[in-house]
């Protein structure tokens, strides 16, 4: 069980306001929520754009919070202490700003955290923190992973809405997986995470960088200011490792920057300049891939049970940071081959009577569209690629004519479905990618995600290959302002059970 955590007030905010040394309050827990507060509880009152944490000021003190952290818009009340009920009430300016280091100081006050890695990039993020999670836990390097699918130690995880968790809950995981023995925590962080502050005080150990394709543009407004808030992370941190992709346009730019960084490549580059790991003599196999990397470290020989040359730019990255924290390439070649797939990354479903797969993936951007179906062309020889897909409401507009192009360009055959419409109408969102297609009317048009996968299932030919795009490992939609349980993982593996029992019978 942890340790009980419990700070001096005065001590715990002591770098930013010089409290009143009769205030000899205790504190012994962190929140945002006032639904969680408990007793003894530093509850924190946040302006935020949907919800005002001032409202839930009274909430938090009946639940047992000793002292409130309220944020103020005018600098004039920056710092004024007031009572309510027994709880001491500070207001701050510019609360969010120091709300990560407040947490770091709290759970880590001996800076003792344990390896961080970060992954940022637009694709890939889930999969490289994934599969190294799995790799160390291979390794006998216990590990904990945040981020997209989940948050817990390897295997274990719970479910999350955000890619990036707010700074407090960050913190308060870390500790949670430090005693439970964790040596490593892969972390995807997002550009969100990174321009809102929810990571700044964050010891990163090791950061690897994917790529950089059009995503977030509707918070962001330009690609430049989307890059400049994921260099943040090799900016404002002080790493041990930069490990930057080769391949991407942008890494090739940051690599030029940092003297200190390791590159690596899926296409067999390298430079002069830089500690390196390139892939070389790629194989596409019936179960998987193989093939051959050249490093400063040595030379190996690779066997994954994966599918796409983006994955090999996964594990390519996945390799470096192992041996950069010097595990050798003798075990990195043994746990490779025993790496499970990755939920809702190019999970398969085979169904055998019908001699046809689906297989899911999270692709949601026309990049990630793209390696997706450039990826399953080249191991569906015997039958036709069908592309199934649809895009989130309330997001970027633009990428959905370039998705459909995608789509059009690479697939047999396209059906159209709903993502997470939110409060957009999907028949206008469906209308939108409609109009990126040349010949819209070879397109099926299906709302009804299980709707579409079922009459595909019943209706597809033989060595047909069906990518079911754009929710991945999600088990939600999200269609007006309510979140409905659904997972087209659940429905395709319950659709396999049917057709096992009606095998048997």
């Amino acid at each position: 069980m942890p340790k009980t955590i419990v700070h001096p007030l005065t001590s715990l905010l002591s770098k930013w306001l010089m409290l009143p040394e009769s205030l000899t309050v205790m504190v012994s827990g962190l929140t945002l929520d006032s639904r969680k507060v408990k007793k003894n509880d530093l509850f924190v009152a946040l302006q935020g754009a949907q919800l005002d944490g001032r409202k839930f000021i009274s909430n938090a003190i009946q639940s047992g919070a000793c002292v409130v952290l309220v944020e103020t818009k005018e600098l004039n009340q920056h710092g004024q202490i007031s009572t309510q009920d027994d709880a001491i009430i500070i207001q701050y300016y510019q609360l969010p700003k120091i709300l990560s280091e407040l947490a770091y100081r709290f759970y880590f006050p001996e800076a003792d955290c344990h390896k961080i890695v970060a992954i940022t990039g637009t694709n890939g993020k889930t999969t490289i923190a994934t599969l190294l999670a799995n790799c160390l836990t291979l390794l006998n390097q216990k590990s904990a992973q945040m981020g997209t699918i989940g948050n817990g130690l390897f295997g274990e995880l719970t479910s999350s809405l955000n890619t990036t968790l707010d700074p407090l809950s960050v913190f308060a995981c870390l500790n949670d997986y430090q005693w439970q023995g964790a040596k490593y925590t892969l972390m995807e962080v997002s550009s969100h995470g990174l321009v809102q502050g929810r990571v700044s005080a964050l010891p990163f150990y090791s950061a690897i960088f994917t790529n950089l394709t059009r995503d977030h543009l509707d918070y962001h407004g330009t690609m430049q200011e989307y890059a400049l808030a994921k260099k943040m992370l090799f900016e404002q941190f002080p790493l041990q490792h930069r490990i930057i992709n080769l391949d991407d346009e942008v890494g090739k730019v940051w690599l030029n920057e940092y003297s200190d960084a390791i590159s690596y490549s899926a296409s067999g580059k390298r430079t002069d300049s830089h500690r390196y790991l390139m892939v070389k003599n790629i194989r596409y196999l019936a179960q998987g891939l193989s093939f051959n990397i050249h490093s400063s470290w040595g030379e190996a020989s690779i066997s994954a049970p994966f599918y796409g040359d983006f994955n090999v730019a996964n594990l390519a990255a996945v390799i470096t940071q192992l041996i950069v924290d010097n595990f050798s390439l003798a075990d990195i070649e043994a746990i490779i081959p025993l790496l499970d797939t990755v939920a809702g990354r190019m999970e398969q479903y085979y169904f055998p009577l019908q001699k046809m797969t689906f297989i899911v993936d999270y692709a949601h951007t026309p990049d990630a569209l793209e390696k997706a179906l450039i990826a399953l062309k080249k191991h569906s020889k015997n039958g036709r690629l069908i592309c199934v897909f649809g895009c989130g409401g309330d997001r970027d507009k633009g990428k959905r004519t370039e998705m459909a192009k995608v789509a059009e360009v690479f697939a047999d055959k396209v059906v159209l479905v709903d993502d997470n419409p939110r409060t957009e109408p999907a028949e206008q969102i469906m209308q939108d990618i409609l109009s990126g297609f040349s010949n819209p009317q070879a397109v099926d048009c299906i709302h009804d995600r299980k709707q579409a996968i079922v009459e595909l299932l019943q209706n597809s030919q033989q060595n047909d290959l069906i990518l079911v795009a754009g929710k991945g490992h999600e088990d939600y939609q999200i269609i007006g302002d309510k979140r409905i349980d659904y997972s087209d993982r659940v429905l395709l593996a319950s659709l396999q059970l049917l057709e096992k029992k009606n095998t048997d019978l």
